[in-house]
């Protein structure tokens, strides 16, 4: 296993992607990358949604990316501990021992994905094939009433999620 180092992780997460791709999540990576290219493009359409939208996956991608430098840290020296000192207890030949955990991961349903994608081209088309549209909604305050709205939606799903764990 190859040790990371998380300070180069850190500098290299400032670009979105770069950092999960230096600990070998390319895919997860290549992911933060395309979304943060699709807000910057999409910022000038809607100015109100997409900085913010920015700003929240730059963070997230960031402190995910130093989560998961940590966990593979803590994987390597527990693997090392396995490998050198075969006599200590939890040793991989000793008999009903279970393995060790595994990284949490915290999977997105591609459904809400997809959801959200035809929400946000639907929303895009319309702007652009109705120009006056957009100064209608943005008098209305669109924007944030969109983000309220799902900040809302998402806060009452990890409640239902949370309330069946305990």
């Amino acid at each position: 296993m190859i040790k990371k180092r998380r300070w180069l992780t850190f500098l290299l997460a400032m670009v979105p992607g770069l950092g999960h791709m230096y600990l070998g999540f390319k895919k997860m990576g290549l992911e933060y990358m395309i979304g943060a290219s699709l807000c910057i493009i999409f910022i000038p359409s809607m100015p109100a949604v997409f900085p913010f939208a920015l700003a929240a996956l730059w963070f997230y991608q960031l402190f995910d990316a130093l989560q998961k430098a940590a966990w593979m840290k803590v994987s390597a020296a527990e693997h090392e501990r396995m490998m050198f000192h075969p006599d200590s207890f939890g040793a991989p030949w000793s008999m009903g021992m279970s393995a060790p955990p595994m990284y949490p991961h915290d999977d997105v349903n591609p459904v809400w994905v997809g959801i959200g994608c035809v929400i946000a081209g639907i929303l895009l088309l319309l702007l652009t094939a109705f120009p006056d549209l957009w100064e209608m909604l943005s008098d209305m305050n669109i924007g944030a009433i969109l983000l309220s709205l799902a900040l809302i939606g998402y806060g009452f799903r990890m409640l239902k999620n949370n309330s069946k764990v305990q």
